[in-house]
């Protein structure tokens, strides 16, 4: 970062504004940038319409600051992270812009990042706060290094919904990126969380990720799935655990400080759970903690999978943060 722009951050710090999420410690199973996994993965639900920015009085030098501030707490965990695929849910196209130009080629001595966006929303006022003439709403897929999306292969698939159920729009965003030196497929999604809904989502997308997987092709897929692991709507993409007709694992699948219940002993070495993304501590309008938020591996590609949810930060988002890490199986 040039120092002018260090000194802005510095200066934000200071009072209070910059949001870094994973400063503290990991939950749980202690996965960190030095002993995790080579190939690493974020999904992040960021609020962007729903969370409003800390701009005090609303001057336009505070809403910039508060935007810079918040964005730069963003990629200070992409780069802590040294992530290759960074999923973005809820966002805002201002603030997929502002986050993009961070990543840019441009960033001196720091990996840059291609990008593809999905609109879920013409429309959502609350992303007039990032940028008061579009505010659309939706995905965003972040793949490291310099036009490492594949040209010509981003795909924005509608799902399926309940008519009489009050729903936006919800999607699966996906693209070729080229992942630590191999090609996969990444794809994003956010699924309705009224039930009727869910129940057609989750295997719509499964069937559309498991198209890719047949074709020879390595999948990667994120996403807030607002159902929790051990639910029947998530059969359809586990490989693993009572009911399961799906093919991939997911990266928090093998940590035992989650393991309990009759079906996830703890002598077992996987089971459909993982630490918490939604909770109290992150939201007021959140009553339960759970999982909710996943990133699925083909598993015939990957191997030895890790995931962690970090501490979550009030005015950052109103989940917490999703690590991932695998290596290549071969």
């Amino acid at each position: 970062m040039r120092a002018s722009f260090r000194a802005l951050l510095a200066a934000l710090f200071s009072i209070g504004l910059l949001l870094t999420a994973g400063t503290g410690p990991a939950q749980a199973d202690d996965i960190t940038p030095e002993n995790a996994k080579p190939v690493r993965f974020v999904s992040y639900n960021v609020c962007g319409a729903n969370c409003p920015l800390a701009v005090g009085t609303g001057t336009a030098a505070e809403v910039a600051a508060a935007r810079a501030a918040w964005v730069s707490g963003l990629v200070a965990e992409v780069d802590s992270w040294d992530s290759d695929l960074v999923m973005l849910q809820e966002l805002c196209y201002g603030q997929w812009k502002l986050i993009r130009d961070a990543l840019a080629p441009q960033r001196a001595g720091e990996d840059s990042y291609d990008t593809v966006w999905g609109a879920s929303l013409s429309s959502a006022s609350g992303c007039g706060q990032w940028d008061a003439a579009d505010r659309r709403f939706g995905l965003a897929i972040f793949s490291k290094g310099q036009g490492s999306v594949v040209a010509g292969t981003r795909t924005v698939t509608f799902l399926p919904e309940v008519p009489t159920a009050p729903t936006e729009d919800r999607i699966l965003l996906c693209a070729q990126t080229k992942l630590d030196g191999r090609v996969a497929r990444a794809c994003n999604t956010h699924i309705d969380f009224h039930d009727a809904t869910t129940a057609l989502q989750i295997p719509k997308v499964a069937e559309l990720a498991e198209a890719a997987r047949q074709d020879g092709e390595a999948v990667v897929l994120a996403g807030d799935f607002n159902q929790v692991p051990e639910h029947a709507d998530m059969n359809a993409l586990y490989n693993h655990g009572t009911g399961s007709a799906g093919r991939f694992q997911e990266v928090d699948e093998n940590d035992k400080a989650e393991f309990q219940g009759v079906d996830c002993p703890q002598e077992a070495a996987r089971c459909r759970s993982g630490e918490e993304t939604a909770s109290p501590a992150c939201s007021d309008h959140t009553t339960e903690t759970s999982k909710i938020d996943y990133l699925f591996l083909s598993y015939e590609w990957f191997k030895t999978v890790q995931g962690d949810a970090l501490p979550c930060t009030s005015g950052l988002s109103d989940h917490h943060l999703l690590r991932g890490a695998a290596a290549w199986e071969k």
